[in-house]
């Protein structure tokens, strides 16, 4: 028997490896280190699939490799961010919502597309754009975090 408690405290909520409520100021370089890992992934993997779609004929606006490079560009700062959390590469992701909306809002309501389609896009647009100050906030106290007082736990590993 699954015990689901468990298993959505590991994988959603854990105060150590999902610390989005937990203010800027009493984060951990332990627990900053997983959100922006996170947010990185996120980010990073989307903006691979649209890099890859701007390429070919598949996209919204057809092929753009104007709008490849930029998307590149946000998977580097994803890269470059997650490894040494300095604020200007979070500034730069933060730009990407933006680029997002703007693409959704000239491109996205035409006849080819089903609204709710750009609708969708638009609102997760939206909801990175909110949370885009918390990540600049942690890119801007990352060098004073602490340590955490106790060591990390064991990461979990799938072959021993």
């Amino acid at each position: 028997m699954l015990d689901w408690e468990s298993l959505f405290k590991r994988y959603v909520w854990d105060a150590n490896t999902t610390p989005y409520f937990t203010p800027v100021a009493k984060l951990n370089r332990y627990q900053a280190d997983h959100e922006v890992y996170a947010f990185c992934m996120f980010i990073g993997v989307i903006f691979a699939v649209v890099a890859v779609a701007a390429l070919t004929d598949a996209s919204m606006i057809g092929r753009s490799p104007v709008a490849g490079l930029y998307a590149f560009s946000v998977v580097a700062a994803s890269i470059i961010f997650n490894y040494t959390k300095v604020v200007w590469s979070a500034l730069w992701l933060a730009i990407a919502p933006l680029a997002g909306l703007a693409v959704v809002l000239f491109y996205g309501f035409d006849g080819e597309r089903v609204r709710v389609d750009s609708i969708i896009v638009g609102g997760i647009c939206v909801l990175i754009l909110i949370y885009m100050p918390r990540l600049i906030g942690v890119a801007r106290a990352y060098p004073d975090l602490p340590e955490p007082e106790t060591p990390p736990p064991r990461r979990r590993r799938l072959f021993k």
